[in-house]
């Protein structure tokens, strides 16, 4: 470079204007800066729950854009480059990671970029070609109309994006290609018939009454499944909300391995009616989870693969779209709504997998409009699960049919005085369980009418059909949980413990006549019936029906024992020994049950804890807040009960046994410990 005729060096010019102008506009080149930074970690870590931050971002910019303009100050190039930055960042990252097809995320995001990122380039048009005072005026226009279609971005944006979970294709593929020869000719059928937010209490066979007085619910047929049956006194939930404890019924495992921690609400964007739900998943759920994930086996994914038709029917609550879908999880067949029925939306859709003849994909059956009355769901439901029932029974097919109606969950709805929709004159929750009992009578007495194919004659559908009856938490606004402490939401008792009844006669359950007794249920018409069944004190939790139903369907290798998959953590055990009274109605199927709620595992349950020369269940919590509203804003700490003298959770004794209290504190952080080292529960 040649010297100057001064012998000085010669100005670069360009990096000289480039100091100048962040010596101009220090504050627009740390928001570049900000912004720069944060898109790269937005596009580097495919964390959706950035995206609605980095919107917020540019609006910042938008703002300080305003203010600079009504103070008669240049906007400056950084304060563009920012904005730019961002907006390009989100449109990346929504490409790169989005969970939708590459046509649906490119045209949905290029159209909410489109007006905000137009009305920030013309802002150096009009000022340059526009008269002064034109300018003055049409360039805060043009930034309250880029700060408005933001807002609008903002509304509208769909978060699904792909899990950043470590997958578990590999050893989920070949686990379903090894039971596929499993079925066998005689194999069960499977009805699993699931309630939603039923208490402990609401059936007639487990009333807070007892024989004393007539039940306040009259439940004779979901009573009768436990005749010459099962029920089971302590069986728990395994989360105080629904979407986790369905999750863990599937999949045989705590709820936090597939990081699902909370209720799962639609991620569908709508304007009519718009919903900000769509926001939720990102931030209640880690890594862009968005319900059941698609490497998680499932019983339905099972029996499946072993030859079953699989049907759904009524509440999905595990996902929307894409690998979450219920013909994505196993299902061949599904009829209900991917949502609860008090979401937005609230609509029904007909879905089948592939390969199932005459099948739709995604058809709208009830719109949310319709579905504002609800007063004929358990009809239509029960309708539809007979059609398919039947459908299989005339192929000559095993079935398994989870109805997971959603019911008694509020909002609530019957139709027990007969008129129909627009009938909300008996529509309570009482009215609701008693209609729901009767139409699953028709359900039942159509297994019990109809003759077992395999049996060429010999005995019903129903003694070759394992019926489970149970529900997926405690009791919400209405119900009753006998005398246990706390309800929905909480994980005392009142909020974990449900109802499980069984039948499969042709399976022994309940076929050991040594250990049945005979319980007196009184109805409030004055009739009185008397169940002979297996009353099971040992603790279990809904995770065990995964490993229970695939061992009773046959899916075992050669000395008998459940085909399990090999490389994840299956904390559900088989229980059929037990049902079968192979083993005493007390045995310890576990040593310890783990209350969650939000991913937080608050308390555990030690099983057969010594003391005095006798063995018993106690529970501790280190650290829980109360149930009671008088005290919400509180924390108890170190509670310790003995479940089978305290089984309400009514008096702490913690002080009078420390040395358990700390047995089972250890136990906790034990588990706590193994859920953070490895959450997924691989192997």
């Amino acid at each position: 470079m040649r010297d100057n005729e001064n012998g000085t060096r010669p100005r670069l010019r360009g990096a000289q204007t480039l100091k100048e102008a962040i010596k101009d506009d220090i504050a627009g080149f740390a928001l570049l800066g900000i912004d720069a930074v944060f898109a790269l970690v937005l596009l580097a870590s495919g964390f959706n729950f950035l995206a609605l931050p980095a919107l917020v971002l540019a609006l910042a910019d938008a703002l300080v854009m305003f203010v600079r303009t009504l103070k008669g100050k240049d906007v400056g190039v950084f304060l563009y480059a920012a904005f730019f930055t961002v907006y390009a960042s989100i449109f990346l990252y929504f490409l790169i990671w989005g969970a939708d097809d590459l046509g649906s995320r490119l045209w949905w995001n290029l159209v909410l970029c489109f007006f905000p990122v137009l009305s920030v380039a013309l802002i150096p048009v009009v000022k340059k070609f526009s008269a002064e005072r034109i300018a003055k005026f049409l360039v805060p226009v043009l930034i309250v109309i880029t700060f408005a279609t933001s807002i609008v971005y903002a509304m509208f944006m769909s978060l699904r994006a792909r899990p950043t979970v470590e997958r578990l294709w590999e050893g989920h593929d070949a686990y379903l290609d090894s039971v596929v020869s499993a079925k066998k000719k005689g194999s069960p059928n499977v009805l699993v018939i699931l309630m939603d937010d039923m208490a402990y209490a609401d059936i007639s066979a487990y009333s807070y009454k007892y024989a004393e007085q007539p039940s306040t619910i009259d439940t004779p047929n979901i009573d009768s499944i436990a005749q010459n049956g099962v029920m089971m006194d302590n069986f728990y939930a395994a989360s105080p909300v629904c979407s986790p404890s369905r999750f863990s019924m599937l999949t045989g495992r705590y709820s936090s391995r597939g990081y699902l921690d909370n209720v799962v609400f639609p991620t569908v964007v709508d304007s009519d009616p718009w919903s900000p739900t769509h926001f939720f998943g990102p931030y209640q759920f880690l890594n862009n989870v968005d319900g059941i994930l698609g490497d998680e086996v499932t019983f339905a994914e099972v029996l499946q693969a072993a030859g079953y038709d699989t049907y759904l029917i009524g509440k999905w609550n595990l996902g929307d779209y894409g690998e979450y879908l219920p013909t994505e999880q196993g299902f061949d067949y599904f009829y209900g709504s991917y949502y609860v029925n008090d979401m937005t939306p609230y609509n029904w859709v007909r879905d089948a997998g592939d390969g199932y003849p005459g099948g739709a994909s995604h058809e709208e059956v009830r719109t949310h409009a319709e579905n504002l009355d609800q007063s004929m769901s358990t009809k239509m439901f029960t309708e539809e699960l007979l059609s398919s029932i039947k459908t299989s029974v005339s192929n000559g097919n095993a079935f398994c049919t989870v109805y997971a109606t959603p019911w008694p969950h509020y909002p609530i709805y019957s139709n027990n005085n007969g008129n129909g929709q627009g009938d909300t004159s008996d529509d309570s929750y009482i009215d609701c369980i008693e209609e729901f009992d009767r139409e699953l009578g028709r359900i039942l007495d159509f297994l019990k009418e109809t003759p077992d194919p395999d049996a060429y004659g010999k005995s019903s559908l129903y003694d070759n059909t394992i019926v489970i009856f149970t529900s997926d938490n405690g009791p919400g606004r209405e119900g009753a949980a006998g005398a246990l402490r706390g309800r929905k939401n909480t994980t005392f008792e009142g909020g974990m413990k449900v109802p499980l009844l069984v039948s499969y006669p042709a399976g022994g359950v309940g076929g050991n006549e040594e250990l049945q007794s005979v319980l007196d249920v009184s109805y409030s018409d004055g009739t009185k019936k008397q169940l002979t069944t297996t009353r099971v004190q040992s603790s279990s939790m809904i995770f065990d029906l995964f490993t229970t139903i695939l061992s009773l369907c046959g899916v075992t290798d050669e000395t008998g024992e459940v085909m399990l998959p090999t490389d994840r953590v299956i904390d559900g055990v088989d229980l059929s020994a037990l049902w079968r009274g192979e083993l005493d109605p007390d045995a310890p199927m576990h040593d310890a049950l783990y209350y969650q709620k939000k991913g937080k595992t608050q308390a555990v349950q030690l099983i057969g804890v010594e003391l005095d020369g006798q063995k018993y269940d106690f529970k501790y919590f280190d650290r829980v807040q109360s149930e009671n509203s008088e005290f919400f804003d509180q924390y108890y700490n170190n509670y310790l009960f003995n479940l089978d003298l305290d089984p309400i959770e009514g008096y702490n004794v913690s002080m009078k046994y420390p040395e358990i209290a700390k047995q089972l504190a250890d136990a906790l952080d034990a588990f706590r410990d193994d859920m953070r080292a490895d959450r997924r529960g691989i192997r």
